[in-house]
C-alpha cells in the first residue's frame, strides 16, 4: 500500500506564506504614458465644464476678460486681510455655482499657493527677516554665528511677519483662483477670440491657439513612441540602454516637431494666411453681462475700500 503524502497525512493545514508589500517604483515608460493620459482626461473634463450651463459659462468670453482684469487689480491693490478672504469665500461660492466643485477649486488653487508661495514667505513670518512684535519665540539667548552668517540671540514669529505672509499668499491664491475660474469656465478657441477682440496682437493669439491645437497631436506622437518601447521590451533594461533611449527619442521627437512646424507654415500660406487671425464673431452682450460687470466694479470698490477696514483693523 502506497503512503500517503506528508502534506495530505497531516492534520492541520500548513500556514500560507505572509505577503510581504513591497514599495516598487513605477518605470518612466509607465509612468509618462500616465501623465499624458491624464492631460488627456483634464482636457475633456475642463471642455466639458465649460460647456455645461453655469454662473461664468453664461458670460460672454469678452466681458468675464475684462471683469477678471479689473478683479486682478483689485486684489492687486487690497491691503486689507478681511477683505481678501472675503474675496476668497466669494470665489469659492462662484467656483461652486459655476460647476467647478469645492475639492476641485482647492486643490488647484490653494494646494499650488501653499506650496510655492507659502515656501516663498515662510521665512518672513520669524523675527531675523521681519522684526515686530514676537508671537511665538523659537528660542531665545543662543547667538550662533559661522563666518558671515550670523543668527540673532533671539527668534520669533513676529506679528508683522506673519501678517505680510498672510498678505502675499491671500493675493497670490486670490489672483490664480480668478484665472482658474476664467480659464475652466471658457473654452480656449472663445477666450483666445476675446484676447484678441481686447487689443492682444495677433501673432501671439495664433500661437496659443496653434499651441493648444498641436500640443496634443505631440503627445499622442509621444504615447506611440512610449508604447512601442514598452511592448518590445521583454526584460528590464539597464540605465545606460534607457538614457540611450531617452535621448535619442527627444532628439527624434524635436526633429519631427520642427518638420511639422515647417509643413503646417507652408500650409497657411498657401491658403493665403497672411499673419492676421480670424476675429472674433460680433455679440452684442446683453442684460446678464451688465450684472456681471456691474457686481466686478462694486467688488472692486468694496475692495479698494478694504484698506482703511484693514488700517483701521490693525491688520
Amino acid at each position: 500500500m502506497t503512503p500517503l503524502p506528508s502534506w495530505l497525512s497531516t492534520g492541520e493545514p500548513s500556514p500560507l506564506p505572509v505577503a510581504r508589500r513591497r514599495w516598487r517604483r513605477a518605470d518612466y515608460l509607465t509612468k509618462t504614458l500616465a501623465d499624458i493620459q491624464r492631460i488627456m482626461a483634464e482636457d475633456m473634463l475642463q471642455t466639458g465644464v465649460a460647456a455645461r450651463p453655469g454662473l461664468l459659462q453664461a458670460i460672454e468670453p469678452r466681458v468675464k476678460v475684462a471683469g477678471t482684469v479689473l478683479l486682478l487689480l483689485a486684489v492687486a491693490l487690497t491691503v486689507g486681510i478681511p477683505a481678501l478672504a472675503a474675496v476668497h469665500g466669494l470665489l469659492i461660492l462662484v467656483a461652486v455655482a459655476s460647476g467647478i466643485g469645492l475639492r476641485a477649486y482647492l486643490i488647484r488653487v490653494w494646494l499650488p499657493a501653499l506650496i510655492f508661495a507659502g515656501l516663498v514667505v515662510l521665512p518672513a513670518i520669524f523675527s531675523w527677516v521681519t522684526p515686530g512684535d514676537p508671537l511665538l519665540f523659537v528660542y531665545r539667548g543662543a547667538e550662533w554665528r559661522a563666518g558671515p552668517l550670523t543668527l540673532p540671540a533671539d527668534l520669533a514669529v513676529t506679528r508683522q511677519g506673519l501678517t505680510a505672509a498672510a498678505m502675499v499668499l491671500l493675493r497670490s491664491a486670490a489672483s490664480l483662483g480668478l484665472v482658474m475660474l476664467l480659464v475652466k469656465t471658457t473654452r480656449w478657441p472663445a477666450l483666445t477670440k476675446a484676447f484678441q477682440s481686447l487689443g492682444v496682437p495677433a501673432v501671439f493669439v495664433m500661437v496659443l491657439e496653434l499651441t493648444y491645437r498641436y500640443l496634443f497631436l505631440f503627445l499622442l506622437l509621444l504615447a506611440d513612441f512610449l508604447l512601442g518601447r514598452r511592448s518590445r521590451l521583454v526584460g528590464g533594461e539597464s540605465a545606460r540602454a534607457r538614457l540611450e533611449w531617452i535621448g535619442g527619442t527627444l532628439a527624434g521627437f524635436l526633429r519631427l516637431a520642427g518638420e511639422y512646424s515647417r509643413e503646417i507654415a507652408a500650409a497657411m500660406t498657401a491658403r493665403g494666411f497672411g499673419g492676421a487671425g480670424q476675429p472674433a464673431p460680433a455679440v452684442r452682450p446683453g442684460p446678464g453681462e451688465a450684472v456681471y460687470l456691474a457686481a466686478v466694479i462694486a467688488i472692486c470698490f468694496i475692495l479698494l475700500g478694504g484698506i482703511n477696514i484693514g488700517k483701521h483693523a490693525g491688520l
